[in-house]
């Protein structure tokens, strides 16, 4: 079973089953070495830390990339429910949205009351294909998505019955588009709880969800 999106290298996070596959994503120059001891790893700088970063980091993101075997740029993206300036959270968004263009790598895409905005920009960007992880846009915003090519990642708030708009997006959307996540969560081998839960409301065996959401890492990551 693949965790698309996992912080493994956080240090409250409990191991990964041996059996487990995860993706490790990046926040930002502090874990740009930490994720690289994981098999599938991607270099990003995370919209809550663009101020703790410059234009050197871009570059030196641009080098690492260029040396190194990320199967993805991320996590980057746009969080308005900050108080970061937004020009400041646009610039570093477009620019690492150029180099997943430039190095043709997927993109592993944050999104919290800025989809709008994110799908904006990935208009002008057209080529790109990726991930928009813990999806907590609209019904609509994720059909536009998925008919643009990208993936939506739930993890563990769908198993909340109180979320039920972001339940209803789940039991609708195409299994193809859909990619199982744990984020943050302390236990990433709740993952399985993810997987049993988007069975449930799509009323699947829970094998048919792994196996596509696997396959749907493996084609978007290009894992071997």
């Amino acid at each position: 079973m693949i965790n698309s999106h996992a912080h493994l290298d956080f240090d409250n996070l409990n191991t990964i089953a041996e059996n487990a596959v995860a993706l490790v994503p990046s926040i930002g120059k502090q874990n740009w070495i930490d994720v690289q001891m994981y098999p599938y790893f991607a270099f990003g700088i995370h919209p809550w830390m663009v101020d703790a970063h410059t234009q050197q980091d871009l570059d030196y993101l641009e080098y690492l990339i260029k040396c190194n075997n990320p199967v993805a740029i991320g996590e980057c993206g746009l969080d308005y429910l900050k108080d970061i300036d937004k020009q400041t959270q646009l610039h570093f968004f477009n620019s690492q949205l150029i180099m997943a263009e430039k190095y043709n790598l997927p993109v592993i895409i944050h999104a919290v009351k800025a989809t709008e905005d994110v799908i904006f920009l990935l208009k002008k960007h057209p080529k790109l294909i990726g991930e928009i992880h813990g999806f907590s846009g609209s019904e609509a915003q994720a059909k536009q998505l998925t008919n643009m090519g990208f993936y939506l990642g739930f993890g563990m708030q769908i198993l909340n019955q109180q979320s039920t708009k972001i339940r209803q997006i789940v039991k609708n959307c195409p299994l193809e588009f859909i990619l199982i996540e744990t984020d943050d969560h302390v236990n990433p081998n709740d993952l399985s709880l993810v997987a049993q839960e988007i069975a449930n409301l799509k009323q699947i065996p829970i094998e048919e969800v792994v196996q596509q959401c696997d396959n749907n890492a493996v084609n978007l990551f290009n894992l071997k």
